[in-house]
């Protein structure tokens, strides 16, 4: 073995020690590898750099800003939200559509995006039908981990293995290769969890969480029968007046929470907004009031409204609040009217909680006092600017985040990842170029906005694929992969070729429960192929094996985020991943080794 094969070596194993002892960020042991193998000679700067050059290293971050921008625009909360209508059916049924809907998602988006945009929804449903997360959270991820082998997008780790291929002078693995994998995958995970699985997660039902509902809040504050919405006609005396000059508070005892034009979003009713003809008017008051109010300045009557309405509308414009009127505040004292709220603070006042009670009538009348809680609405930049003076304080932020909505940029989103996956299915375009397309489109369809997509990126997970890739370069070129795959290959007069393929799906998945998915993919996958080359068989059967052992650090929370991720939340311990767990990898291995063969 040459000296340059001997340093690989050294390199390999020390990457492998630096990453299992998790004392160092893997970017930060994959840089410092590959800076090795250009310090020593192995690779020249060239070639080493040249694995940024790979069509992965474009592809990843074309698939992070899909994501993200499906979140962000509202598409995977409108996916949660039908989930609600299952929650009435019991446990089993909504498990089933859980694992479904999350199995289906990952086929096209990060599991851990995926676990981390349904999770929410899942908690919701889970306190809205008295569950115990934890019986909901496991399936969750363990359903995500299994969509990603439905297609090749659905893992960063099956590109790179793909990529791999290509570097090694093979065909890439197909874009539904692993399909027939993940199918049979899902589908343990989810007999799994419907039968034996399910006696064994916990019952107990935490506490309600502290941030109350949209229906709590409507409760609490006796906000039913009290919220309106009214079209101005074209015929009305408001047309072209500004809500000021209408003074609807003082002459008909209505507060107007929100405006909401023809054709456009719900905005905040500030005083200066002009009213025009089909404006809708979503206003608080009496119902005789607001029937009077119909009568005398012709307007339409549309029904009810609810916070739900408030809510869903888009969060660059509005959201819901809580401010607290400390003891030192000059407000204490005097009415809303007196010092001008809306003017002031640029907010709507919903309703007042003071001692027990809700206040939801005659807000302009009410004289303020210290310790009152107010719901109000507005923009979020003057929620930011509320407490500067001292007068009122912040104490909830109750309004929509991003992603909890579905805006109207839901459908373009929807329109351009159903656009990139045809490309790629059909093989007009790479999946490079496709994913590049799809995330310039939604930067310039608006979906998501520049600075979102920038931050929807994670750049250690490129650096890492690059630098590992360079160590997989480096394999190729000293002959250490050929040389391990030779090794091991003598064992296949005792096992045969289906031995030694089994040997190398346990060690991947030994390996993977201490070392990312991604960084073991780098280290074995060219030890898979040179594996499969030297026993005369095609790699794509050993390259789809560490694909799906990859997939097994669901045994563990120690190197897979989606676990780490609901830990808390499910009160999951190591047992419960290790128990519901080996199950489903025994499937997994059986079907792995009976079908690549």
């Amino acid at each position: 073995m040459s000296t340059h094969a001997v340093l690989t070596l050294v390199v390999l194993i020390v990457a492998l020690g630096l990453l299992a002892s998790q004392r160092i960020r893997p970017a930060l042991v994959a840089l410092l590898v590959m800076l090795t193998l250009i310090v020593t000679g192995v690779l020249s700067p060239t070639e080493a750099f040249s694995a940024f050059g790979q069509p992965v290293i474009i592809t990843i971050p074309g698939l992070f800003v899909l994501g993200a921008a499906l979140s962000e625009s509202g598409v995977a909360t409108l996916i949660a939200n039908r989930l609600m209508a299952f929650s009435r059916r019991g446990e089993l049924v909504l498990t089933l559509v859980i694992m479904c809907t999350a199995g289906l998602l990952s086929a096209v988006l990060s599991s851990l995006l995926v676990v981390a945009v349904l999770m929410p929804a899942v908690l919701r449903l889970a306190r809205d039908a008295r569950i115990a997360p934890s019986r909901l959270l496991l399936p969750l991820v363990s359903a995500a981990t299994m969509g990603n082998l439905l297609t090749l997008i659905g893992a960063i780790s099956n590109l790179v293995i793909s990529d791999l291929l290509i570097v090694s002078g093979y065909a890439p693995l197909g874009f539904l290769s692993l399909t027939p994998y993940g199918l049979v995958s899902l589908a343990a995970a989810i007999a799994w969890y419907l039968l034996a699985g399910r006696r064994l997660l916990r019952r107990e039902v935490p506490d309600e969480p502290e941030r109350p509902s949209l229906d709590q809040l409507q409760e609490i504050y006796r906000l039913g029968n009290v919220l309106y919405r009214l079209r101005v006609r074209a015929i009305s005396a408001l047309v072209g007046q500004q809500l000021a000059q209408a003074n609807l508070a003082r002459t008909d005892g209505l507060n107007v929470v929100a405006v909401t034009p023809q054709n456009g979003r719900t905005v905040f009713a500030g005083p200066d907004w002009e009213l025009s003809p089909d404006d809708v008017l979503i206003v608080e008051g009496a119902r005789a009031d607001i029937q009077r109010a119909v009568e005398s300045h012709q307007l339409d009557w549309l029904g009810e409204s609810s916070l739900q309405e408030i809510h869903q509308s888009e969060h660059e414009a509005l959201r819901l609040a809580e401010l607290m009127v400390p003891f030192r505040s000059r407000l204490v004292g005097k009415s809303l009217a007196e010092v001008r709220f809306r003017e002031r603070y640029g907010l709507s006042l919903l309703a007042a909680y003071r001692q027990g009670q809700a206040i939801s009538r005659r807000l302009p009348e009410l004289i303020l006092a210290a310790g009152d809680t107010l719901l109000v609405q507005g923009p979020p930049a003057r929620l930011n600017q509320v407490g500067r003076d001292s007068n009122l304080l912040l104490a909830a932020d109750l309004g929509p985040q991003a992603g909890e909505i579905v805006t109207r940029k839901a459908k373009w989103a929807v329109v351009i990842m159903a656009m990139m996956l045809v490309t790629v299915v059909t093989g007009w375009m790479s999946l490079a170029t496709a994913g590049l397309a799809a995330a310039v489109a939604l930067v310039a369809t608006g979906c998501i906005k520049p600075e979102s997509a920038y931050r929807s990126v994670d750049v250690s997970l490129v650096v890492l694929v690059g630098c590992m890739l360079s160590l997989a370069m480096a394999l190729e070129k000293t002959g250490v992969a050929e040389t391990m795959a030779v090794f091991v290959a003598t064992l296949r007069p005792l096992v045969g070729v289906p031995g030694t393929l089994l040997a190398l799906y346990i060690f991947t998945v030994f390996t993977t429960q201490v070392i990312s998915n991604t960084a073991t993919i780098g280290l074995l996958t060219p030890l898979a192929i040179n594996l499969a080359v030297v026993q005369g068989v095609a790699p794509e059967p050993f390259a789809i094996a560490i694909a799906v052992a990859c997939t097994t650090s669901y045994l563990t929370p120690f190197t897979n985020a989606e676990n780490l991720l609901v830990r808390e939340a499910g009160r999951y311990s190591l047992r419960d991943y290790v128990l519901n767990g080996m199950p489903i990898l025994v499937v997994q291995t059986a079907v792995v080794v009976a079908a690549v063969l």
